[in-house]
């Protein structure tokens, strides 16, 4: 944050000081779970990020969707028997800046490859019906927070069809609490999990039949800064692309476009964003 294009040396982590007392959420004491550690682990940068705001407002990011990254663990055995096993390990929106919008479906602070379809299909039984970046998902803010993802799976029930059940194990985060924005952003859509379009249990082992579907949504990246301060034509431009919904445009950021042209309408948003502004107040 301080000196983002100095590698990493003893001179810049020496005035650094680490305080991990015993018991506490990084060190804590038996017999507590630690398997899945890694989610408070990438949570600790966000904290960081978020008690530094005030005094580095443009060196910080709003809260991500892709923290923590969401690991999900597929197995099960093949029609002739034989075990398979998958692991995917997925993004979702990074937090806005104040100088850019959040990318799209990354991992955050950690790292991690996305996994083609086409390697998932051939290594596994399962097809993966859609993948798509989710419209309205990204925090609203005057800087947009990352788009989240819906990908799609589904059991076959043909004569390619697994051997029931097939499991899927699931450690993920943002399903209950949304990526934060920050200086009046938004925050990100939190994630979902549904099995055949009922909210499954994203927290424990779900075991699947043939012809289930399983539909898993990414959360979307926080906001920066206040909406109604989002240039118009950038607006204009996300409902265009699909990112931002035409009711979204007028609602959260006060900016009014014509449907048949997409061209925004200065006058009208002019109008609208004052009408905001006045009854907030």
């Amino acid at each position: 944050m301080f000196a983002p294009d100095i590698p990493n040396n003893d001179g810049c982590t020496r005035p650094i000081k680490l305080s991990a007392p015993e018991g506490s959420v990084v060190n804590c004491k038996f017999p507590a779970a630690v398997a899945a550690r890694m989610g408070v682990g990438h949570f600790l940068t966000e904290v960081i990020y978020r008690a530094l705001s005030d005094v580095l407002p443009n060196r910080v990011i709003a809260g991500s969707g892709g923290t923590p990254a969401a690991m999900n663990v597929f197995y099960g055995k093949r029609k002739d028997g034989k075990p398979w096993h998958s692991v995917i390990i997925r993004g979702g929106g990074m937090g806005a800046g104040a100088a850019n919008d959040g990318n799209y479906i990354y991992i955050f602070p950690a790292n991690g490859a996305n996994t083609p379809v086409e390697i998932f299909e051939s290594d596994t039984p399962l097809i993966v019906e859609k993948r798509e970046l989710l419209t309205d998902s990204g925090g609203f803010g005057k800087m947009k927070g990352g788009l989240g993802k819906r990908e799609i799976f589904k059991v076959p029930d043909d004569q390619y069809a697994p051997i029931p059940p097939v499991n899927l194990g699931i450690q993920a985060g943002r399903y209950v609490y949304p990526a934060e924005g920050l200086f009046d952003g938004k925050p990100g859509t939190r994630a979902q999990f549904l099995v055949n379009g009922v909210p499954g249990n994203s927290y424990g082992l779900t075991q699947l039949k043939r012809g289930d579907v399983v539909t898993i949504d990414a959360p979307g990246g926080g906001g920066y800064g206040n909406p109604l301060e989002r240039e118009p034509e950038m607006v204009a431009s996300d409902v265009i692309e699909g990112y931002v919904s035409l009711e979204s445009a007028r609602i959260n950021y006060g900016v009014v476009i014509d449907t048949a042209t997409f061209a925004v309408n200065m006058e009208e948003t002019k109008k609208l964003r004052e009408k905001k502004v006045s009854s907030k107040h």
